[in-house]
């Protein structure tokens, strides 16, 4: 059992340490980190998708410690743009954003899942933003599912396959993938769910 390091939190006034319990053991470059958050959005997602799972992250490595790469609106610092993110793996299970959470491996090679982790990183720091139109035809931005399809699908991967959907209240053409096509993909495997576990160290 792996415990994820303290975090900084900040509700209203009151500033409280945070420990963020995960189980890291056996995690590999590329797997796939799910979270249902805690706000309105992430009610709207599952409910259209009668899902577990409003998000989705990259699980990636970089030598010492775990971090997830994902692309989310709104968690960008004041007036900056909503670039995609390599974060630690202890803010994106942050209890403040999550309240559910789930891991999954694709049924791929390990050096084809540590490929598609440093693919993700390398969009990253091309400095990409977060796809607020959700069109899956232009990959100059990209949302959660997409990004994780698009790497995937870079290694003959397809995640997703017929999974897609037309959502009314979007203002968008394309189909768009919610965390729970990926979920529910045969190639997707040793699926995990969680509920997201703290200890408050004040």
């Amino acid at each position: 059992m792996a415990l994820l390091t303290t975090v900084m939190s900040c509700s209203g006034r009151a500033k409280s340490h945070i420990q963020v319990m995960f189980d890291t053991t056996g995690l590999r470059n590329g797997d796939l980190l799910f979270r249902n958050g805690i706000g309105y959005e992430s009610r709207v997602v599952t409910g259209l998708s009668s899902g577990k799972f409003s998000h989705i992250g990259i699980a990636y490595h970089d030598g010492k410690h775990w971090n997830v790469i994902h692309a989310v609106p709104g968690e960008n610092e004041k007036d900056e743009p909503e670039y995609l993110k390599c974060e630690p793996i202890e803010g994106f299970y942050n209890r403040f954003r999550a309240k559910l959470g789930g891991s999954a491996r694709v049924s791929c090679s390990d050096s084809i899942a540590n490929i598609v982790a440093e693919q993700a990183l390398q969009i990253v720091n091309r400095k990409v933003v977060f796809d607020n139109n959700y069109d899956i035809n232009d990959t100059t931005k990209l949302y959660c599912t997409e990004l994780v399809r698009l790497v995937y699908l870079a290694q003959d991967i397809d995640l997703c396959e017929d999974r897609w959907h037309r959502i009314p209240i979007i203002n968008t053409k394309a189909h768009v993938i919610f965390p729970e096509d990926i979920w529910n993909s045969p190639l997707v495997i040793k699926k995990r769910i969680f509920d997201i576990k703290t200890t408050h160290l004040n």
